[in-house]
């Protein structure tokens, strides 16, 4: 005579539906939950698919985050006051700065000189900046891999373009 309650010699002994006392013929295991309980490939799959995703998604977050221009990390750091006193263009190549005067308002000098410090601005450029004349009209020059052209006048401040280069 067949005993249903004993376990299937074909059934792995790590069962935990088996070690319970149940077999994988009695009522408490029921159809679905054979047909639906994953296998050890199954498993596998999940996880490595889960771990993939994880993967791409912390890869997707690195590379947005690292993709900041120096002119946009320089804005962050110095600030703008307001979107018209340093603003972005050229999708993060290019920043317009403009400080004080006399008539207008701008960026502070301490803004300013951070944003030189930040866009690591050679000390004679920056020399070249701080002894421009309202007469000097449009000056340039240029370090590493960026550019700067700017304008003086002691009623409208500074005006000055840094545009990374190609």
């Amino acid at each position: 005579m067949t005993d249903f309650n004993a376990p299937d010699p074909n059934e792995s002994p790590e069962d935990p539906q088996l070690t319970a006392g149940t077999s994988a013929n009695s009522p408490e295991r029921g159809a679905s939950s054979a047909s639906t309980a994953p296998t050890g490939r199954h498993r596998y799959l999940v996880v490595a698919s889960a771990v993939v995703i994880l993967l791409a998604a912390a890869t997707s977050i690195l590379f947005l985050t690292q993709h900041d221009s120096p002119l946009e990390q320089a804005r962050q750091a110095c600030g703008a006051g307001r979107d018209d006193w340093a603003m972005l263009g050229d999708d993060g190549n290019s920043v317009t700065l403009r400080s004080v005067g006399k008539e207008r308002t701008g960026l502070k000098l301490e803004q300013l000189q951070c944003y030189l410090t930040e866009l690591h601005v050679p000390d004679a450029v920056a020399a070249e900046i701080e002894g421009t004349r309202a007469l000097d009209g449009r000056q340039s020059g240029e370090w590493e891999d960026m550019s700067a052209s700017w304008t003086y006048h002691p009623d409208d401040g500074l005006q000055m373009i840094i545009t990374l280069s190609d």
